[in-house]
């Protein structure tokens, strides 16, 4: 057993960057979470289809494999599916390259290694992936009024199921015992109710009701990786290296954000569009016939997390680097702030915390969350137009 003692995630709603701050702190460096959203690009980035999905579709190759370096360190790692010839190869690569990273102290971090989300990976033991992360550890942050520790009478009810990473739950008992965990946050389980699980961590999912997590964590055998969900293999290290100069942190993290914005091929692949057709998408999306709740309120999340982060860089970029920029900069930070408000805004009518989609299907909230994302719309054009030119001082 290897185990990086200190290396955990930090509650982020986009969880990749949660894991790169775990990695900056165990590394000892003082970086802002703005200057880490700002400096890779991400606090720029907007990404939809035509459901409302996307956030986190275009960071592989993207913003985390280009900027990390001008902030001190360098992101490596292996990415595929489940369905590709070599997929066997990826896995016997993502392990070999985690136990190597961190055998030399280096951080490593993986995609759903207990829910379809990023954690960080701190050791190894017996072939098996040790990590840190949302469902696993105690924390105060993203949505974790739905996050319930499991009494010993559940986990034994729901050990039965072995590895099986999907199953319908029909044992009248154990959805008793489900059903008043959950009432004791004002949850709902209704209908059919099925149990996603991996790495130890349950997901109780009730057709016509609520969703709520269960505490708790299991490693994970190295050739299971990539074998649950969506099939998706992502398994990375972090190693520190030298930070680049502020002007030149910011120069290209905005020059990365008006490229990313345009749509070109190398960052945005269908379905996916991004800048102000992926506006367009989530307007559309909020106002078809049948909203996709779960896509919409996650995404919204994550995007608004982002805006925020933008106007903090912007602002702490302005007083960094001074000179003929630095009140450009701040009227930047001021657009961005108010998009942010606007998709705060729509974020909070329409919450991620698991609660059934008829939950939130009133006309007027649907019709104030496109208010807010159309006037978000509007001032991001605004606020490239202002990135655009304080490229051209930089």
């Amino acid at each position: 057993m290897a185990k990086l003692e200190g290396l955990k995630w930090e509650s982020f709603w986009n969880t990749q960057l949660g894991c790169l701050k775990g990695s900056i702190i165990y590394f000892g460096k003082n970086m802002s979470d703005a200057w880490l959203f700002g400096g890779t690009g991400s606090a720029f980035i907007l990404l939809m289809d035509e459901q409302g999905y996307g956030a986190g579709g275009s960071w592989y190759k993207g913003p985390m494999m280009n900027l990390c370096n001008n902030l001190g360190f360098t992101v490596n790692g292996v990415y595929g599916f489940q369905q590709d010839e070599d997929f066997p190869t990826k896995q016997q690569m993502s392990w070999e390259n985690t136990v190597y990273a961190i055998d030399r102290g280096y951080p490593c971090y993986g995609y759903n290694l207990a829910m379809p989300e990023y954690y960080v990976v701190n050791g190894y033991e017996e072939g098996k992936y040790l990590f840190s992360g949302y469902g696993v550890d105690n924390w105060s942050g993203r949505n974790n009024q739905r996050v319930f520790m499991m009494t010993e009478e559940i986990k034994e009810r729901l050990d039965v199921f072995g590895d099986q990473s999907y199953v319908l739950l029909e044992d009248p008992e154990t959805l008793r015992l489900l059903s008043e965990l959950a009432a004791t946050n004002g949850y709902e389980l209704k209908g059919p109710t099925y149990m996603g699980q991996f790495g130890g961590s349950r997901e109780i999912m009730s057709k016509g009701g609520d969703s709520i997590v269960l505490q708790g964590y299991k490693p994970v055998p190295w050739d299971r990786l990539g074998t649950v969900h969506i099939g998706l293999l992502e398994m990375y290290w972090v190693e520190p290296g030298r930070s680049s100069e502020d002007k030149d942190v910011v120069k290209e993290a905005l020059e990365f954000a008006l490229e990313h914005a345009a749509g070109p091929a190398k960052w945005v692949n269908p379905p996916y569009k991004s800048g102000r057709e992926a506006y367009d998408y989530w307007i559309n999306a909020v106002e078809s016939d049948q909203p996709d709740v779960f896509a919409l309120s996650y995404n919204g999340q994550c995007w608004a997390e982002c805006r925020k982060y933008a106007a903090e860089f912007l602002l702490e970029a302005s007083e960094r680097i001074g000179g003929a920029a630095a009140s450009m900069l701040v009227d930047a930070a001021d657009t961005y702030r108010e998009i942010h408000l606007h998709l705060q805004a729509a974020a909070d009518l329409l919450p991620f915390e698991g609660k059934a989609a008829d939950y939130y299907m009133q006309p007027e909230r649907f019709k104030q969350i496109a208010l807010h994302v159309r006037q978000g719309k509007y001032a991001e054009q605004k606020g490239l137009k202002q990135l655009e030119q304080i490229v051209k001082v930089l």
